[in-house]
């Protein structure tokens, strides 16, 4: 017996009913009734109470057994149907069983009920389950004939279908981005894809006489074959990374790659190799590493300054009258300038890449900003500041970012035109945009250089300075212009001085508060 059944009554009559209700309890069974007396709520049942087992009374009001058996037989021919009823008569329920119904039970003897359910749910699950097995047998004579057709046809197209697969398999191989080609276990390579001709300039005689061993870079070569033969020694491929050489001369490292193909008895048929260039990769990690050692050496040489100040000043703290104390408290506080400065270069980098570089803009003349940036220049005599144009002019911006862009400029301009004494800042009011351009004469910046001066760790080396910092500062320049929604760029002639400019959004009279 399966579990909690569902039964439908179909029984006008309460009592009945109710009986019906005792009888299936007395008799055991785990069941969920429920009970419907017209054609509407039988329909809805049908539907929503899926029933495991119906039963009905034979004659109702205005609904009948056999009506409904029809109901349930068009739609549900595999829910038992037992009509209860005291009045059908002998004759009427034969009929009745003949044309389909499960069973009847007379009211009189309601005592079999039990029975005859249990019988009845026997004979359902057996009918579907032989319907079952005979869809099943069904579905796979039909897979056994569409087989047996599909190995016919295979058998006849064999050789046609190998060939086509072949060409499916170069042609695959020549959609993909990278070199590709494939070698026999013994390193022969038999196949090259297009992208090895375009990249190499070889023909395809040259690539069977020369192949790897024309375009590897000498210093490479050793160790790539060494690589390539111990990984045909494996069944499970490998990597290795060597410059290759491009069509123009120029060699470019790649990201070498084999893997077996296998056959039906698990053997390798085949290697397929692929060469990614992965040259722009090796570049940004060897900035990287290039980048910490600068940043390594950057902050070194502020701290032994700082350290060798601390040092002697523990040797005069018995003497605070000396002179070089307050030289060396002044020359302590620089170099810790310089760590702060270096330091603040990486957390605003590192925020400006993050996208989470904060302003926080405020009314301002723009011209007082610029002074106060260039009082220490001016203090120390060596170089002069001349700020020229509109000097009234006010902004709408981040007081503290827009200094950080002014000393920025005034000091590139001194790093790499120290022989340019006078420093001229320009305030120019351009349509809507106020434009600011710190102008030196240097000696210029070369045309292929302007194009990377705004690039995170660029640092454009000149001979004729001592270039120091991280290659940050005009890159987190850039990001805080772009934060105020303006623009910024440089100028340059060789041998005529650079002018580095930024411009900001002009701020109306009539619109400050």
């Amino acid at each position: 017996m399966q579990g909690s059944l569902n039964i439908l009554i179909l029984e006008d009559n309460e009592s009945d009913a109710d009986l019906l209700n005792r009888e299936l309890k007395k008799s055991g069974l785990s069941f969920t009734a429920k009970v419907v007396q017209t054609r509407a709520e039988f329909e809805n049942a049908l539907q929503s109470f899926e029933p495991d087992l119906i039963l009905s009374d034979y004659s109702l009001p205005s609904f009948d057994a056999v009506t409904a058996f029809r109901i349930k037989q068009d739609k549900h021919p595999h829910i038992p149907f037992i009509i209860i009823s005291g009045i059908i008569g002998e004759e009427n329920a034969v009929e009745l069983i003949k044309a389909g119904v499960t069973d009847y039970v007379s009211k009189d003897k309601l005592f079999t009920l039990s029975t005859k359910i249990t019988r009845a749910l026997n004979d359902s699950r057996d009918r579907k389950e032989k319907a079952l097995t005979e869809e099943k047998l069904e579905v796979s004579n039909r897979e056994l004939l569409e087989l047996n057709q599909e190995l016919e046809v295979r058998v006849v197209h064999r050789t046609k279908a190998l060939a086509e697969s072949e060409g499916r398999f170069r042609s695959m191989m020549e959609t993909i981005p990278q070199i590709a080609w494939t070698n026999t276990v013994s390193a022969k390579v038999v196949f090259y894809n297009q992208r090895w001709y375009d990249y190499t300039g070889l023909a395809e005689e040259q690539s069977k006489l020369q192949g790897f061993k024309s375009v590897v870079h000498p210093e490479d070569f050793k160790l790539g074959i060494r690589q390539f033969n111990s990984i045909l020694l494996t069944r499970t491929g490998g990597e290795f990374q060597i410059r290759v050489k491009r069509s123009d001369g120029l060699y470019m490292w790649h990201l070498i790659r084999l893997m077996p193909v296998m056959d039906q008895q698990e053997e390798i048929e085949l290697w397929v190799g692929t060469a990614t260039d992965i040259h722009e990769l090796r570049l940004l990690q060897q900035y990287k590493d290039d980048f910490i050692i600068i940043a390594s050496h950057e902050l070194k040489t502020p701290l032994t300054s700082l350290k060798m100040s601390l040092q002697l000043m523990d040797r005069i703290k018995d003497n605070p009258a000396s002179d070089s104390l307050s030289r060396l408290i002044k020359q302590a506080n620089k170099s810790m300038g310089k760590v702060n400065g270096l330091i603040d270069d990486l957390l605003n980098a590192s925020k400006a890449n993050q996208g989470q570089l904060q302003i926080s803009p405020e009314h301002f003349v723009l011209s007082e900003v610029i002074t106060s940036c260039s009082n220490d220049v001016q203090a120390e005599g060596t170089y002069t500041v001349k700020i020229e144009g509109d000097l009234q002019v006010e902004v709408y911006a981040d007081v503290i970012r827009i200094e950080q862009i002014v000393i920025n400029f005034i000091n590139n301009a001194i790093k790499y035109a120290p022989e340019s004494k006078e420093i001229r800042i320009s305030i120019k009011k351009e349509d809507e945009l106020i434009k600011v351009s710190v102008i030196d004469q240097g000696p210029g910046i070369p045309p292929e250089k302007l194009p990377f001066l705004f690039d995170r760790y660029y640092r454009a080396k000149n001979a004729e300075s001592k270039y120091s910092g991280l290659g940050l500062g005009l890159y987190i320049c850039a990001e805080i212009i772009k934060k105020h929604n303006g623009q910024i760029g440089v100028e340059s002639e060789l041998g005529k001085g650079s002018t580095f400019w930024f411009t900001l959004a002009a701020v109306a009279k009539e619109s400050r508060v």
